[in-house]
């Protein structure tokens, strides 16, 4: 009988057992999966955020304490800001998130805020238009219907949607809808490439301002010629508005609570996720530690017999590589059935760690929506990963096994009961 064969007889000898151990190894397989996967995910979405916004500063009042009145920007800071050299197009955005309070606590969303709240977003429609003015990687957006806002459009009361605002609401280019009691028509349905904005309303700026009686923007984004040119408008832009005002490069904007919110998803990710190697790990070596330990009698015999030390590795190692392989099938598809789940769980988790005062609450809601794009498809690299993983449960489980029968002596073993 050959190596392999009398291995995959031991393995199925209790198929009970095998099922058993089959289930809670792809179980730990399938969450160290998934939560790699979305650790993953974030991480290619915020590196390219970051690259999208690598020309973009954003302009902010100093004391802001989030999307509230208190935050607005004065009108009279563009003049100054067109002085600047280096500056392609400047862009007032406000905000505006009915119903949600700034700060508040509690509510039918996590953090405080509802979950599946409604971004108004009033944007100077003479520069290219981008969810968020562009921070955060905001700036993909695709026309799935109809037409984006341009120029012609500035002082006219239209609005282009996200495609999830239109599903919800059932709205369609040349629909009206209601934005703070007053009527606007909308032009167009976007789709957010960054997974996140399909539940925004995009407005001309002044049309925005007459809506919410907004006395300015929010923050301003100031689009530079070349990134290499990003320092100096920078440096320019602090001196001509003063102490009162926040100048930052959009790309490096990962200190605030945006930035706070994609390092706990990062982080409890990884960390859960090497977690999940190791449950894993101890079961293979608790498993094959008990099935060596159940066939000391065995093992004593074959040495006996004239079995040497290499080929009772090569059994043990065998058996324990086949047992984790088990495993594997069970984990991929718990990965792609519960990934999605998972994700949804790590999202609202994130929202509720960025709850605090003022924006703190939406960019925790912000920053989790980075984890619904991600993909959960058997994806060459996801079955490359299981299957390393898979080889080194194997080796794992089986080193102490490997260990604890080579050094058995025949006689003993023989007597062992």
């Amino acid at each position: 009988m050959s190596l392999f064969s009398r291995a995959a007889r031991n393995v199925l000898r209790s198929r009970v057992r095998t099922i058993g151990v089959a289930l809670a190894l792809g179980i730990a397989l399938s969450a160290f999966l998934i939560l790699s996967q979305i650790n993953y995910g974030v991480s290619e979405n915020v590196a390219s955020a970051r690259a999208a916004v690598a020309d973009l500063v954003t302009v902010q009042s100093a004391n802001s304490s989030g999307f509230d009145a208190s935050s607005r920007l004065p009108n009279d800071l563009l003049p100054k800001i067109a002085e600047v050299p280096f500056i392609v197009s400047v862009q007032r955005v406000l905000l505006e998130t009915p119903g949600f309070t700034p700060g508040q606590g509690g509510g039918p969303g996590s953090g405080g805020m509802p979950a599946n709240f409604t971004l108004y977003e009033g944007i100077d429609s003479t520069s290219a238009v981008s969810s968020f003015g562009g921070f955060g990687g905001g700036s993909g957006l695709t026309i799935t219907a109809g037409s984006t806002l341009t120029s012609t459009d500035e002082n006219r009361s239209v609005a282009i949607v996200g495609s999830t605002y239109a599903s919800d609401h059932d709205v369609i280019p040349g629909s009206e809808i209601s934005v703070n009691g007053s009527g606007m028509q909308v032009v167009g349905v976007f789709s957010s490439g960054s997974g996140f904005g399909g539940d925004s309303v995009i407005l001309p700026y002044p049309a925005a301002a007459a809506a919410f009686a907004a006395s300015g923007p929010n923050f301003i984004t100031v689009t530079v010629s070349a990134s290499a040119d990003l320092d100096s408008v920078v440096s320019q832009l602090r001196t001509v508005l003063g102490s009162g005002v926040s100048v930052t490069a959009a790309s490096q904007n990962s200190g605030g609570a945006f930035g706070s919110a994609v390092d706990s998803i990062l982080s409890s990710t990884q960390f859960e996720s090497y977690a999940a190697l190791g449950i894993g790990a101890a079961v293979m070596v608790v498993v094959m530690a008990l099935l060596t330990a159940q066939r000391t009698r065995e093992i004593g015999l074959l040495k006996a017999i004239g079995f040497g030390n290499g080929k009772i590795l090569g059994q043990l190692l065998t058996e324990g590589l086949l047992l984790s392989a088990i495993g594997l099938p069970v984990a991929l598809v718990a990965t792609v059935a519960l990934g999605p789940t998972v994700a949804q769980y790590v999202a609202t988790s994130s929202s509720s760690s960025g709850a605090g005062p003022g924006g703190r609450h939406f960019f925790g809601n912000f920053a989790s929506r980075l984890v619904g794009g991600v993909s959960f498809a058997l994806t060459p690299e996801i079955l490359l990963l299981g299957a390393a993983v898979t080889i080194v449960f194997g080796f794992v489980g089986s080193a102490y096994p490997i260990a604890r029968a080579l050094r058995l002596r025949p006689a003993e073993a023989v007597r062992h009961e």
